[in-house]
């Protein structure tokens, strides 16, 4: 996976993921939503055979795009490992 910074500055991060699709790309912007300094968060893929989701994220300004971006991905990062471990523990 790649991720390419289109455009960046405080309140706002453009960026692509580059072979990404729609199954990582709904999670993480979902996930942006539940913070309450994000004002946009959304992703569009211009073809599906492409699959390289371009993000935009927006902030109100009282957090940096960038952290919150941060943010969301340790968040999911700990939902994932959560499931993963009682994915183990089942017999």
């Amino acid at each position: 996976m790649d991720l390419d910074i289109i455009k960046e500055d405080k309140e706002k991060i453009k960026f692509e993921i580059k072979g990404e699709g729609h199954t990582f790309s709904n999670p993480l912007s979902k996930e942006l939503w539940k913070d309450s300094h994000v004002k946009t968060s959304g992703y569009s893929i211009k073809h599906s055979l492409i699959n390289n989701p371009v993000f935009v994220v927006e902030t109100d300004g009282n957090e940096k795009a960038r952290d919150a971006l941060k943010k969301a991905i340790t968040r999911l990062e700990k939902q994932t490992n959560e499931f993963l471990d009682k994915f183990k523990s089942l017999k």
